[in-house]
């Protein structure tokens, strides 16, 4: 029985830890990054403007001509983003 019990905690420990590394090497590859950000239909881009280093900030209005302002944080620098209207 405590063989068994042995076997069964080796078994999960080797599991997990093959868990953490394919995580942890899964995360430096990945495909290809998102550089584009879209805008739902029913808001028109009034400005955009790129902010601190790698904060991208857009400026909304709605049908109603309400203004929303929404600040993105990038993955890198923001000038490499575009702004896509559906």
């Amino acid at each position: 029985m405590v063989t068994l019990l042995m076997v069964t905690m080796i078994v999960g420990i080797m599991v997990v830890a093959g868990a953490l590394v394919m995580r942890i090497a899964g995360e430096g590859g990945g495909g290809p990054t998102m550089t584009e950000i879209r805008v739902e239909a029913g808001y028109s881009v009034v400005s955009v403007d790129h902010g601190a280093g790698d904060r991208l900030v857009l400026v909304l209005e709605d049908a109603s001509g309400a203004q929303v302002v929404r600040v993105y944080r990038t993955m890198g620098a923001a000038e490499s983003y575009r702004v896509v209207e559906d």
